[in-house]
């Protein structure tokens, strides 16, 4: 996992104040983590009730893309799948507020602002994982099953949070590790290895 440092923000960044609070602090991360968390369930229960039947069929195509990107072991189009995946429930949701907020952000995931989502999947276990929580989150809304619906949404969108943090102490360990390698002082600040 590749860890932003804060920086200072761009003046395109300074005219959206969220952007520039996300660039400049990488712990809100985990804020972006909770917030969808807030939100998919409840988007994925609204989907599982107000979905028509080509909503389904979208969604299960863009599974389907997801399936094939995973077959060919490609993290990065496996990541966008799985974001066009998320945003695919979230219009199914019918909630114009919701849909707007979500394409908003996700505009934001996709230029690697929160996190460097195909990273995520280069970590072991991780692809696998999350196609299954994908595919079940699939199955409920299909099934028109608000409450599984709900809790597939939010067990993923758990275990995504808690694979960025194991990212980041990896990540952390790694430079201990490589400054220990390199006789630097473990007191000292670390520095960019930019």
């Amino acid at each position: 996992m590749r860890t932003r440092t804060p920086k200072p923000c761009s003046p395109q960044e300074q005219a959206d104040p969220l952007s520039c609070l996300l660039h400049s602090h990488p712990e809100t991360a985990f804020d972006y983590l909770e917030f969808r968390r807030l939100l998919a369930g409840q988007a994925a229960a609204f989907a599982a009730e107000r979905a028509s039947d080509e909503d389904v069929a979208r969604l299960r195509q863009s599974l389907t893309e997801m399936e094939k990107a995973h077959a060919l072991d490609d993290p990065e189009q496996e990541a966008q799948a799985d974001a066009q995946f998320h945003l695919i429930c979230y219009e199914m949701s019918g909630n114009q507020v919701m849909i707007h907020i979500m394409r908003r952000l996700f505009e934001m995931l996709k230029s690697g602002v929160f996190y460097d989502r195909a990273d995520l999947y280069l970590r072991r276990g991780v692809r696998e994982g999350f196609l299954r929580q994908h595919q079940a989150i699939y199955a409920a809304i299909a099934a028109r099953n608000p409450d599984a619906a709900r809790a597939a949404a939010d067990a993923h969108l758990a275990t995504t949070a808690e694979t960025l943090r194991e990212a980041q102490r990896a990540d952390s360990r790694r430079e201990v590790a490589l400054r220990r390698r390199d006789g630097v002082d473990l007191m000292a600040p670390a520095r960019s290895r930019g």
